[in-house]
């Protein structure tokens, strides 16, 4: 029997600004209605920013967490610091080897770090911001949360459902099973950036010992993952990029011409957001050839999708989506496969630069993580039947989606349409379609509740919104209006509705 939608709030509806779905303190998702919306919060506009309590949480500070961050700058004698709270005293030394001498640190709790600048350097305090985004490394709700009631800041915890006790190791078996890996290969990390980074970090330190200094991007990269490479290669290492995944042959012949000193080749199967799958054995075998290590995100579609573990050196994921189906956690995981030639040198390495995921995260995803097989089968169901249709209007120009793609049997684990997540390109009027449907509309896919965002605004508002970055966009294929739909689990005929409704009005 399929799964059924269960929930106690309609999701095939109008939110309002700032509105978390689901109705949690810990939400992850928060509504974003109309363009105008999201233009102004990409402009940090007071009036979206203070209809913002809670957002996607590495982009977002969360209410709970900055009432602990002025809690603990009255308590240190730091008013007037911009202020990041970092879990993890690596993480807050890898801020400050960054960033230099006027950053700090100050330990408030064990293990929890404040890492301030003076307010005044405000460049300064924005690459903090940045890095923390991009290090994945900062504390979230539940964590802040626990801190609040034990300072009196807060009467008590929110309650929900999660499984008591220590579940990592159950977590852990779990998503080797779904992964294709033993127990001991899985670490899980606090957000999936953070399972990048320290992925990232591990790959740099083992080849800087062989002396191996190039790395090949494939395909566009997630905005932090493309960052990461960006910010934290060093002196002489080199960063270069293929964007089309397809042309498999070019990127073999480049991978060759690098010879000894290739490092590394990272890529996002399926990509994101074109939802695009290469031919990552082929590319995999000269990858080893080479020497180099082969880094893969298969985040689009989840672990419970794809497998792509054989032709990986390291995988990297987000939890958030997929396995996390209710939409209000922060964790990550990496593995590393255990037939790599580089598997006792990289598997040590990784935990060095990694954020455990906190207790009360990981007993609610335990919770979740044993609905999100039928959820998803769900999901994937009414999303390949949402994809026909959307080929079928004549609002909609180009679909783009996993199930279509080209050797997408290299990695589906069994029907080809798999993930959740689907792009399109719009014949209509872009912002009257975005404006009109009703669902909830933010950042994040893989969720049990349809969910949109015009991803490029969200992702890369640099690039829309100047004439040299649309014409960057255009040479690698990206439309800068494009819109990705992560199609939920409701009832696939209400889905549709809501749909050809939008994109009818979106004609006139």
């Amino acid at each position: 029997m399929p799964f059924q939608f269960v929930h106690t709030m309609n999701s095939l509806r109008h939110f309002s600004l700032g509105e978390p779905f689901p109705a949690s303190p810990h939400a992850v998702i928060s509504s974003l209605p109309t363009m105008e919306d999201v233009r102004d919060y990409e402009e940090h506009d007071p009036r979206v920013m203070n209809a913002m309590k809670s957002g996607y949480p590495r982009f977002v500070v969360h209410e709970f967490v900055q009432k602990l961050i002025e809690f603990y700058q009255q308590r240190e004698g730091l008013v007037g610091h911009a202020s990041v709270l970092v879990d993890g005293r690596r993480a807050a030394d890898d801020l400050l080897a960054e960033l230099g001498g006027q950053v700090g640190k100050r330990q408030v709790e064990e293990g929890i770090y404040l890492v301030c600048c003076d307010v005044t350097a405000v460049d300064l305090a924005k690459r903090l911001r940045k890095y923390v985004q991009h290090l994945g490394c900062g504390i979230y709700s539940r964590q802040a949360e626990d801190l609040l009631v034990k300072h009196g800041l807060l009467p008590r915890v929110y309650e929900e459902a999660h499984v008591a006790g220590n579940v990592l190791a159950d977590v852990e078996r779990a998503l080797a099973d779904q992964i294709g890996c033993r127990a001991a290969d899985v670490l899980l990390a606090s957000s999936g950036m953070n399972a990048f980074y320290a992925g990232f970090r591990a790959v740099q330190e083992f080849q800087r010992t062989r002396g191996r200094s190039a790395w090949l991007q494939l395909g566009w990269l997630y905005l932090d993952s493309g960052c990461v490479l960006q910010e934290f290669l060093g002196d002489g290492e080199t960063l270069d990029y293929s964007y089309d995944v397809l042309d498999v042959d070019a990127i073999i012949a480049k991978i060759r011409s690098y010879g000894e000193s290739l490092a590394a080749v990272v890529v996002e199967c399926p990509t994101n957001p074109l939802i695009r799958v290469c031919e990552v054995r082929r590319i995999a075998e000269a990858v080893r050839e080479q020497g180099g290590v082969m880094v893969i995100d298969p985040t689009i579609a989840s672990v419970l999708n794809v497998d792509v573990l054989p032709c990986a050196d390291l995988l990297v994921t987000s939890l958030t989506k997929y396995a996390s189906i209710e939409g209000d956690i922060m964790i990550g995981a990496l593995a590393v496969n255990p037939d790599s030639p580089y598997y006792a040198d990289l598997i040590g390495r990784t935990s060095r630069y990694h954020v455990p995921p906190y207790v009360r995260d990981l007993q609610r995803f335990a919770h979740e993580l044993q609905d999100a097989p039928a959820v998803v089968a769900q999901m994937n169901a009414n999303a390949a039947r949402l994809c026909v249709f959307l080929k079928r209007h004549p609002a909609v120009k180009r679909v783009y989606c996993a199930g279509c793609s080209d050797h997408i049997e290299e990695v589906s684990k069994g029907d080809v349409s798999v993930g959740a997540v689907i792009s399109i390109e719009l014949d209509g009027d872009m912002e009257k379609f975005y404006d009109t449907i009703r669902l909830m509309k933010g950042p994040s896919f893989g969720v049990r509740f349809t969910l949109l965002c015009p991803f490029m605004y969200l992702a890369h508002y640099d690039l829309v919104t100047t004439a040299q970055g649309r014409a960057f966009l255009a040479s690698v294929g990206l439309d800068p209006e494009l819109i990705r739909i992560s199609v939920g689990a409701e009832d696939y005929a209400a889905i549709e509705a809501v749909f050809a409704e939008a994109l009818d009005l979106c004609l006139l």
